[in-house]
């Protein structure tokens, strides 16, 4: 990339959001061609914790020339974990994820199998997308670049 100039117009890719969990699929797989038609460039999803889900729902669509990243995030916690479930619309957490994380007592060793599991979406999602956006969950920065780590370390 140039250096940016004065005076030179800013430059941007447009990018969407899509939820291959939706409870209304068939809406889901609408609006994901309506966004394309749109003129998108990338579509990003919410946090991966079901893989099968996610190619699943990229098996329906045909992605043509868009850029698919897929986005990681590290629980911190059990509390999060049933939170992040049972709360946050479009994400979708497996029971099995909630029980890896239930099995410890403590909060240093449900953040350590967060990161784990993360870890783990990591590896299994990067096969078939063209990025990762690792979240930092709470603005805890050395989380996602844990996460990160991982994958950087690979390559």
């Amino acid at each position: 990339m140039g250096e940016k100039r004065i005076g030179e117009p800013t430059g941007f890719f447009t990018g969407v959001g899509v939820d291959p969990n939706s409870v209304n699929l068939e809406n889901e797989i609408h609006r994901f061609e309506m966004k394309k038609k749109a003129g998108a460039e990338y579509v990003i999803t919410q946090p991966v914790f079901d893989v099968a889900s996610l190619e699943s729902f990229f098996e329906k669509v045909e992605l043509e020339d868009l850029f698919l990243i897929a986005g990681i995030w590290p629980l911190v916690s059990l509390r999060n974990a049933e939170f992040m479930k049972n709360e946050v619309p479009g994400v979708f957490v497996p029971d099995d994820v909630i029980n890896q994380i239930a099995r410890y007592e403590t909060k240093e060793d449900q953040l350590k199998a967060g990161i784990e599991i993360a870890q783990l979406m990591v590896d299994r999602v990067v096969r078939f997308v063209h990025g990762i956006q690792v979240s930092a969950p709470f603005g805890r920065y050395p989380l996602a670049l844990e996460v990160a780590g991982a994958i950087l370390s690979e390559n």
